[in-house]
């Protein structure tokens, strides 16, 4: 028995220690090739889920130029007519005038997503865009409502007069023709007769009113041509100064007839002469180096300067 209990074990040892043949080794060394290699192929599919959280960061930015313009040259140029308006002849239908009027302004640009947005057939942008389209819209009647119950449709007639520089904007708007210097002239030269409006929503006589129209389309205008032939000039492009200059003289000498003429403060005379000399400078060969930003950023401290001069004097 005890011979018996010994061979046992003795038998054992060889099954567990069976030479290795090559075909084996081969084998094994494969295999944990294999499971080598793993680890190296997930780490790829981990990496697309490391992109999901700036989809999110993306998403204010994408509502912020749905819903609000970005261009500073364009709020400037809108809200110089409100502000002066309600400076120099603040009653309640003039604010619900500036009220419809500015829910006009900030209308356009979901319209013009919500438009492009269905032809591109972006279901989600367009939704927001008609969202917004529709809070402005109704900002822009209850404006109007507001202000054609109170004073009625009789003061508003420079709106008619502005009409046809509306059409002008609209319809190169349409063609994605915005940047062109007709729309960027027909724009605030139709906006700004709701300065006039609202002076004749409060009972001025028709020469002031209009005397506010045509002090904000001459800044307009010097603004528009000094902004479209700097950039011309800073990025190498061919331009014409002397045009543009002539232009802000003519502005000059329309702001200085109608001091002359009772219609508007001293004030602004001087605003514009600065303007001219900044025009002078700006255009010549010792301007410095400034970006699109502060470019627009200045344009609207011009704007707020002359808004001020023309309120101060009145």
């Amino acid at each position: 028995m005890m011979g018996n209990l010994v061979m046992k074990p003795v038998d054992a040892k060889p099954a567990t220690s069976k030479p290795l043949t090559p075909g084996a080794i081969s084998t094994k060394q494969s295999n944990a090739k294999q499971s080598d290699a793993k680890p190296a192929d997930a780490k790829p599919a981990s990496r697309p889920k490391r992109a999901a959280p700036t989809s999110t960061k993306a998403t204010p930015p994408r509502i912020r130029t749905i819903a609000l313009p970005v261009e500073h040259g364009s709020w400037g140029l809108t809200l110089e007519p409100i502000l002066l308006g309600l400076l120099v002849a603040p009653t309640w239908a003039g604010a619900g005038l500036a009220l419809g009027a500015f829910g006009a302004f900030l209308l356009r640009g979901p319209l013009k997503v919500a438009y492009t947005s269905l032809r591109q057939r972006r279901r989600e942008r367009m939704q927001i865009a008609l969202r917004f389209a529709a809070l402005y819209a109704l900002i822009a009647a209850l404006g109007l409502g507001v202000a054609v119950s109170r004073a009625g449709l009789q003061p508003l007639w420079p709106l008619a007069l502005a009409l046809p520089f509306g059409v002008v904007f609209f319809i190169q708007d349409a063609q994605n023709q915005s940047r062109s210097w007709q729309a960027e002239l027909a724009g605030p030269i139709a906006f700004a007769a709701i300065a006039s409006c609202i002076a004749l929503i409060d009972g001025w006589a028709v020469a002031p009113a209009l005397a506010l129209w045509a002090v904000l389309v001459a800044r307009a205008l010097t603004s528009v041509l000094y902004i479209r032939t700097r950039l011309r000039m800073d990025r190498g492009r061919s331009y014409q100064a002397l045009p543009v200059i002539a232009a802000h003289g003519f502005a000059l000498l329309d702001v200085v007839a109608m001091v002359w003429a009772g219609l508007l403060p001293l004030a602004v005379v001087g605003i514009f002469v600065l303007i001219l000399l900044r025009t002078l400078w700006g255009l010549s060969s010792y301007r410095r180096a400034t970006s699109i930003q502060a470019l627009g950023v200045t344009e609207i401290g011009w704007g707020l300067a002359t808004v001020l001069s023309v309120a101060a004097g009145i």
